[in-house]
């Protein structure tokens, strides 16, 4: 006898008092100020916000958390979220706890890794915001 793993998704509806939700991202300067918080943070987290066709937020997903200089993922986990609700369009965002927000040739590298999953997936990679003390900064830019 063998034991068969059955994978169920269920989706449902909350209603919530939530600040972000809605919310129009349409430039950086809303991503920073949505995700701001991370400028704090000691150690990398990397975010996907998945997106309506009006670049609405449906949610987001703290995909990964990293060390104080990195953050080790693969294509199929930063997609997975806006694979099961749907999702048309994601942004991308993640800290530097260094507080420079310049993206390296590793974060570039990496988006343009996410940006070719994606567009297999019919998913829209509009940005990928790098956040640092005070400021950001962009790994793309598709708006």
């Amino acid at each position: 006898m063998a034991t068969l793993r059955e994978l169920s998704i269920c989706y449902t509806f909350k209603d919530v008092d939530c600040d972000i939700l809605n919310q129009t991202l349409d430039n950086p300067e809303k991503v920073y100020q949505v995700f701001k918080f991370l400028s704090n943070k000691t150690k990398e987290h990397f975010i996907v916000v998945n997106l309506t066709n009006q670049h609405t937020i449906i949610n987001y997903e703290t995909v990964a958390i990293g060390t104080v200089n990195a953050v080790s993922l693969r294509p199929a986990e930063v997609l997975r979220s806006a694979i099961l609700i749907n999702s048309p369009a994601v942004i991308l965002v993640h800290n530097h706890p260094s507080g420079n927000p310049k993206p390296s040739s590793s974060d570039i590298h990496f988006t343009e890794t996410i940006k070719q999953a994606a567009e297999h997936l019919d998913i829209e990679v509009l940005d990928h915001v790098v956040i640092g003390y005070q400021c950001f900064d962009r790994a793309v830019n598709n708006y």
